[in-house]
Order: structure tokens, then sequence, then C-alpha cells
């Protein structure tokens, strides 16, 4: 099982402003212990069984200080690619680039596990076990996102309700469940009926499929963001000379949709 993890690097996070600002955003602020929440998210991914190679969405102008980042933590020597936008366009266009990117690259089997660049997650163990239990259903052709089990009733964070009485198993374990619906930032009174229910988790924002299931479901719903996508992808490959560093072309680049 060929399994890539990328990461979507993007955003200034304004929220933490001034802190984290465009040229300096919050994927890049140091903790306590001097690693950026960028160096944590690569190191998940990178010492994750089997996987030799770690792809990262990013803008241009943020290439050199990722490569930084990751140079200070690599303990691996693992392999690092680039995927280099000229301006934000959302997570559906960076997804669909990284589709088509690793579909070449490592073929259409292959599996992404798409990372943000600014979790905290403090069990190692329990991440990869979940990344084994969605790599088994993504190999059946299912698009997986990682739900968070909810302590509180969160208003700013979008659900997940599972179909609990139908779970998804694999050699007599539940790995998962359906989804019902997806639900974004509700209000209080909403938010603690979701806790009590116990069906519905915080959604994550980390998703796993392989590179053919994500370009089938773009090509399904989405077909504006794909064709904009190969046609970018098509032309910036024309234009660069390092497979592992791919600057999207901007004219082509900006007929992409931002869609999250």
């Amino acid at each position: 099982m060929n399994i890539i993890p990328t990461i979507l690097c993007g955003g200034a996070g304004s929220r933490l402003w001034p802190v984290s600002r465009e040229l300096h955003p919050k994927p890049f602020i140091r903790l306590a212990d001097n690693e950026s929440f960028l160096q944590k998210s690569f190191i998940r991914g990178a010492i994750l069984p089997n996987v030799t190679e770690v792809l990262t969405v990013t803008n241009r102008e943020l290439l050199f200080k990722t490569k930084d980042d990751y140079r200070e933590v690599n303990s691996t020597n693992t392999k690092t690619s680039f995927l280099l936008e000229p301006f934000g366009r959302n997570t559906a266009a960076a997804a669909a680039l990284a589709a088509l990117y690793v579909a070449k690259q490592h073929g259409e089997d292959a599996i992404l596990l798409i990372l943000t660049a600014d979790h905290l997650i403090s069990n190692q163990p329990a991440f990869q076990q979940a990344v084994a239990n969605a790599s088994v259903i993504a190999e059946t052709g299912k698009i997986v996102t990682f739900g968070i089990q909810p302590n509180a009733p969160e208003t700013g964070y979008g659900y997940i309700e599972a179909n609990q009485a139908k779970p998804i198993t694999s050699q007599q374990n539940t790995v998962g469940y359906e989804v019902v619906r997806f639900v974004e930032k509700p209000n209080l009174a909403t938010a603690q009926t979701y806790i009590d229910s116990g069906k519905f988790y915080w959604n994550s924002g980390m998703f796993c499929a392989k590179a053919s299931t994500l370009i089938a479901e773009l090509q399904q719903h989405a077909p504006d963001i794909l064709n904009t996508a190969k046609a970018c992808f098509e032309t910036s490959l024309q234009q660069t000379t390092d497979i592992t560093q791919v600057e999207f072309d901007a004219n082509t680049f900006a007929n992409v949709p931002s869609n999250s």
C-alpha cells in the first residue's frame, strides 16, 4: 500500500495576528518545544509505516521557509516534493492538483493522506491506527474523513454525523462509519444536541483516498475544478525541469475555482 502524506500549507492565519501573518503564517509558529506546527505535521506523516515521500502544497513564497523547517526534523531523510501555488485557491483546488500529481508519479491506486499544517495531535499511536483504518477503507474506493470525538459543544468547528448503525468492518473490527451528513459550525444549542446524541464528531479537515477516487469524484461533482486543474497541471509540467518542485502557471491557475 503506497501512502503519500500530503500537507496543505496555506493561509495567513488571521485569527492569530500579529503572531501569524502573511509571510509567517500559523504553521510556522514555534511551540514550547521549539517545533513548529508544520514540523509536527511533517513528522506525523513521515514516520508512518511505508512512507517514502511527503508532498506539500504551499505558496511559492513559502518554499524556502518550508524546506528549512523540514530540514531541521527530517531525521529519516524522507523524500520531499512541493506543489507551489502563486496564490490561494482553497482546499478543493489543492487536493485536485495533488491527486493529479500523485497519480502521475505513483499511479492512480496510490493513497493520498491529506493533512493540515496546523494541527496538534499528541497521541501518535492513535493517529497511526486511524490512518491504518482509513487506508483499508480507502482501498475500496471511498473517501475517508477523520472525525474527532468531541468533548464540548464547540461552535467553532464543523461536525460530521456518523451512521453508527452501519459500521464499516475489516477482519471483524470496526474501522469506520458511513457519513450521514456534514454540518458547518452550529449554534451552541444545536452543538449540545450533537454531543448528547453521541453520533457526531468534529471535522478534522483531514481525509484519505486513492488518487483515482479523488479524480473520479471531482469529475462527477466538480468537473470545472478538475478540468481547470488538469489544464494548469499540464501547462505547469511543460514549464518545469524538476518534477519534485512544480510551480503552477499563474495564468492557468487563476482559472481554477476557489472552493473549500
